[in-house]
């Protein structure tokens, strides 16, 4: 830095692998002020320098540029482009007699302070390409160069006004694709690094021979990396570089080959020189005198325009009036032009930044307008759709989460529309119930009134009626419970996976903000857009399930009431039935379990069997939730509970009651915190409930023993959270308290109706006991008279009609079945038929003529068989030799044509071979003879020193191109060792899959044992299948009488109708003569 106040150019660089501190080294923290990097210290000691400088008549004007190198192009970071791939080429590197190398159009700014020097800095690193790698999650994929320009000037002493550029370079870091992992872009950038870092190490060994003596080209040209550090490197500036190294053992050999590469580049030489003001405008006039004699020379036609067209003249004479006027705008111009055009960028720069965020505005308004419509509509599949369209119009994100690529998304729009379908189903089943409810409640009420009537025979029948009713209640029941399983599991399926989702997001915007890219703002409101489109999609699934569990919820609230009005005489089954309407929640307690609310449990209440444990934590969370991934009930996991769902369980538990309040419920890699995650959550349980769970080893529970333990764990934790609320909370399973809709008065889930519906059958097969028992005293008192005896005969009628259907219902699809399977059968017979039709007609049309005359030997042969007398002896022998003969001559003729063609093709072969040899050989001297009188005719007409300089400059073409073939066969023997490496592990793996190879044989004998037991299972099927249609046949026999017998049957009831009618008609004659009757008999349906 010292050395730039005194004239001369600077450069420091820092080269290493990948992840080794390079960007680190460069640029630093911002605080603590100790961490800060050489580029920000460099700064504030510069202007430090220029405010101990600046007396008397000395003035400093500092400006700076910054761009960098991707891909191998250049771009500008000061003047960011929207778009890269528009710019094609990026710009451009010009070298000037006496400027030097320099980027055409690069923004040059000027700073009056470090700050602003600073945030230009800042600003140009956010536009610089980073990428996440394996091994660093920040990786730099460019190299970029912050060059400082200070210009100073002494009005009373000219001597004193010199100028310097300090360039501070960040190489992008040397990596391999094993290590890194890249693949795609990320794959395409390290590529083009490590070519651009061997152009570099090619360049320093070139330079390091110049400096020992030898005459070698420098290839400066093979990258804009090399071309632009050409001054730097070997030119006109003292340069240090810095070299990074990584301390991980892994890095071995990287660590070396950083260490050899900064060896050499020590003993290159630099020959920097002092800028001086003078000493460069006198270098500018005489370019400038030299371009007004080529322009004047171009507009006469004299030198070399002598022998160009007047087009030519004309285009070369606005090439030298262009490069006059930049030479000349570069000697007029001041200090005061340089700072307008710097003040210029700077307003274009904010006028540019208003209306990005002018525009970021408008999209994000957009986007909150379509939000809130969304919200509106409160449509779950209405607002995937949406968040599909949205994620696919997403600029393209390094190792985004799969919601970004839409392949979720569209997961869940298929699950929407299954669950959909499970909720059309679950309304039906609803509705059914609510059927069966009515007709179970008006059957109730029969046996309720013919109850307090003494009608003990109608009675009867309302009570019989009541459990055939409640038989269907109960299956209704279990088929609901059975949908409300099915559609909670899918629906709690989508909602974990939208939560895992949401939860992916927020942990890679986490990742967007620390990375430094120009879009990062546009990149991070689009990723906060998803975010919101996904809780919103998360909150639409919770309303769902919300509904869903109402679906499956049904209004019990008169049923028991009326059963109990009518079970005066069974007090011990009304209690029961009476306890469990006054809490409901004891209905999904198993028996055995004191009869009490959660919360006023005690440690020696719960069991540890997985029953209970299924049955007390489902009071407080759905299982659904926690068995969807898994595809397995709750009994199935409780039975040997994995460590992780354990801790599931208490992370579901947290969110519906709170508690464990500080319990972490991520499952951590270490075994020590599996422990400790372990341990707290006993601690909690602990506190709450105030009693030592000494009983318990976490240590035990990772091995996977001492299932009761876990089981008995995991019930105080549902009597703990149930404490831990308050008393008047009531949570909702599978969210906190009040998240979900309460639930009417009257109206009980599905799964506390078994236990209600059993209570409820106890109450009326007590009942029905008492009124058989009255009602036989009734009919030995001989009160019950000719109705009840009518009844009675009635009811065993209709008994024994349901059995007569009931059996006929199975005769039929019996039948049915062997129908199908005779039909299957036929079908299967006549494709057989079929197929051996065709065969036949295609043997019958077939022409062939050896065809026909074999089948004229074979009947020729059958006409001598059907007279055997007459076939004699050497006939046979003269026909079979003759055809023996016949096939060994056709077989020598055919070999003999197969040798014949083998060598023909051998022969062409070989002409084929000596033509490409001759084309090839013609073709090189074609080549040879083109390059040599080229060459003859560059040297045609030229003086001896011209030739020289010719032959010199093809001998430098040759040179370099030796100097790329070397480089060439020095990648290949990387890429060789790389091979040999990767030969060398797919060797191991090769040995890995010849054992799995033995474990597959082995798998496959044991299949194969298992397939022979399953052949002699099919043929044991076979035997019992012959069995079955034999007790068909039976059947139908069985079926046939019957049928008789339902007839005679129909013939009675016929009979009975027509004494029924008879005898109603003696009622009503009675009742018009003054008899009352209490009740009337119900016809025959």
């Amino acid at each position: 830095m010292l050395k730039t106040f005194e004239g001369y150019n600077g450069t420091i660089f820092a080269y290493g692998q990948t992840g080794s501190g390079k960007s680190w080294s460069m640029g630093g923290a911002p605080d603590p002020p100790e961490l800060r990097g050489i580029t920000p210290r460099m700064n504030d000691a510069l202007f430090e320098k220029i405010k101990e400088e600046s007396v008397g008549t000395k003035r400093f004007l500092v400006m700076c540029s910054y761009f960098e190198i991707y891909n191998e192009i250049i771009f500008d970071l000061l003047n960011p482009v929207a778009d890269r791939g528009k710019l094609g080429g990026g710009l451009q590197i010009k070298e000037h007699p006496v400027l030097g190398i320099y980027v055409k159009d690069l923004t040059e700014i000027v700073a009056e302070n470090s700050q602003k020097l600073e945030d230009l800095l800042d600003n140009g690193t956010k536009n610089r390409a980073v990428s996440s790698t394996n091994m660093n999650g920040a990786s730099s994929r460019s190299h970029s160069i912050f060059s400082i320009k200070v210009h100073q000037k002494d009005d009373d002493d000219p001597t004193k006004s010199v100028f310097a550029k300090l360039s501070l370079v960040d190489l992008a870091g040397s990596e391999r694709q094993k290590g890194t992992g890249a693949t795609g872009q990320t794959l395409k950038e390290g590529a083009n690094i490590n070519k651009s870092l061997s152009a570099l190490g090619n360049v320093i060994n070139a330079l390091v021979e110049s400096a020992n003596g030898k005459k070698v080209f420098i290839p400066y040209r093979n990258s804009k990396l090399t071309r632009v550090l050409q001054e730097s490197l070997g030119g006109n500036s003292l340069c240090t570089m810095l070299a990074t190294l990584s301390p991980a053992a892994c890095n071995y050999e990287e660590t070396m080959s950083t260490l050899r590469y900064a060896n050499r580049a020590k003993a290159i030489k630099v020959s920097a020189t002092k800028n001086e003001e003078a000493s460069q405008i006198s270098r500018l006039k005489a370019e400038v005198e030299e371009l007004k004699k080529k322009l004047e020379s171009s507009g006469s036609g004299v030198g070399g325009a002598a022998g160009l067209t007047e087009a030519e003249k004309e285009a070369e004479k606005q090439k030298f009036e262009q490069q006059l006027k930049d030479m000349q705008g570069m000697m007029s111009s001041n200090w005061d032009d340089k700072a307008k055009l710097s003040e210029e960028h700077d307003r274009r720069m904010l006028k540019l930044r208003e209306e990005r965020r002018i525009a970021a505005q408008v999209v994000e308004e957009e986007r909150a307008r379509r939000l809130k419509l969304l919200q509106e509509k409160n449509d779950l599949e209405l607002s995937i759709r949406a968040l599909i369209d949205f994620v696919l119009h997403l600029p393209k994100f390094e190792k985004a989460p799969t919601v970004l690529t839409g392949e979720l998304p569209r997961q869940w729009l298929k699950m929407h529309r299954t669950s959909r379908q499970q909720l059309d189903e679950l309304k039906e089943q609803n509705t059914l119930m609510l059927v069966f409810k009515h007709g179970f409640d008006e059957d109730v009420k029969l046996w309720g009134e013919s109850s307090e009537a003494a009608d003990w025979g109608l009675a009867a029948t309302g009570l019989n009626r009541s459990l055939l009713k409640l038989e269907k209640l109960r299956k209704a029941t279990d088929k609901l419970l059975q949908l409300e399983s099915l559609s909670l599991s899918s629906a709690s399926e989508m909602r974990s996976a939208v939560k895992g989702s949401l939860g992916e997001l927020e942990k890679f915007k986490e990742g967007i903000k620390d990375e430094h890219d120009g879009k990062q703002i546009e990149k991070a409101n689009a990723v906060e857009e998803v975010h919101r489109m996904l809780a919103l999609v998360l909150g639409q699934v919770q309303a769902k399930i919300d509904e869903l569990a109402q679906l499956a919820s049904v209004e019990m609230a008169q049923t028991p009431d009326f059963v109990l009005q009518f079970s005066q005489g069974v007090q011990e089954e009304a209690q029961a039935l009476q306890a469990m309407m006054a809490d409901p929640s004891l209905a999904a307690m198993p028996v055995g379990m004191p009869a009490k609310p959660l919360r006023e449990y005690g440690a020696e209440d719960v069991s540890d069997t997985p029953e209970t444990t299924e049955a007390l934590l489902g009071q407080l969370i759905r299982w659904e939730g926690l068995c969807a991934k898994s595809k397995k009930s709750p009994a199935d996991l409780l039975g040997r509970p994995p460590p992780k769902f354990l801790l599931d369980v208490a992370k579901e538990v947290k969110e519906a009651t709170g508690f464990p309040p500080n319990f972490a419920g991520d499952w951590p890699d270490a075994r020590e915190e599996k422990v400790a995650r372990l341990v707290s959550l006993v601690d909690a349980v602990s506190v709450e409930l105030g009693v030592a769970l000494d009983f318990f080893d976490p240590e035990n529970v990772l091995k996977g023993k001492e299932v009761p333990k876990t089981l008995r764990l995991l019930q105080l934790l549902g009597v703990a959270a149930a404490r831990h609320l308050p008393a008047d909370a009531v949570p909702g399973p599978g969210g906190a308290p009040g998240s979900a809709p309460a639930l009417p008065p009257g109206v009980m889930p599905a799964r506390q109706l078994p236990a209600i519906l059993h209570a409820m059958g106890r109450c009326i097969k007590a009942s029905k006991v008492q009124v058989d028992l009255l009602k036989a005293n009734a009919v030995a008192a001989g009160d019950m008279g000719a109705d009840a005896v009518f009844q009675e005969q009635l009811a065993e009628l209709e008994r024994q009609l349901e059995e007569a259907k009931s059996a006929r219902r199975k005769q039929e699809e019996a039948i049915a079945d062997a129908e199908r399977h005779l039909e299957e059968t036929r079908a299967e017979a006549k494709q057989v038929q079929t197929e051996c039709e065709l065969t036949a007609k295609e043997d019958a049309a077939g022409d062939d003529p050896e065809l026909l005359e074999l089948d004229r030997q074979v009947q020729l042969l059958t006409e001598k068989i059907s007279a055997p007398g007459s076939l004699a002896e050497d006939y046979v022998l003269d026909v079979l030799g003759q055809q023996i003969e016949e096939m060994a001559s056709q077989l020598e003729r055919d070999a003999s044509d197969v040798k014949a063609l083998n060598e023909r093709r051998e022969e062409l072969d070989d002409s084929i071979r000596e033509a490409d040899n001759v084309a090839r050989r013609l073709e090189a001297d074609i080549d040879r003879e083109n390059q040599r009188r080229e060459a003859d005719q560059e040297l045609l007409g030229q003086s001896p020193e011209e030739q020289r300089l010719i032959l010199e400059a093809h001998e430098q073409k040759l040179r370099t191109r030796a100097g790329t073939l070397e480089a060439q066969i020095g990648v290949m023997h990387i890429e060789s060792e790389d091979r040999k490496q990767a030969n060398a592990a797919l060797i191991s793996e090769s040995k890995e899959l010849a054992a799995m190879v033995e474990d597959v044989n082995l798998q496959i004998q044991i299949v194969t044992e298992e397939r022979d037991a399953l052949r002699e299972a099919e043929q044991q099927v076979w035997h019992e299948k012959t069995l079955v249609e034999e007790e068909v046949e039976n059947l139908q026999q069985g079926y046939i009488f019957l049928s008789e017998r339902l007839s005679s049957k129909d013939d009675e009831i016929q009979e009975l109708s027509e004494l029924l009618q008879q005898h109603q008609s003696e009622v009503d004659g009675l009742q018009k003569n003054g008899f009352d009757m209490s009740c009337s008999i119900p016809s025959l349906s």
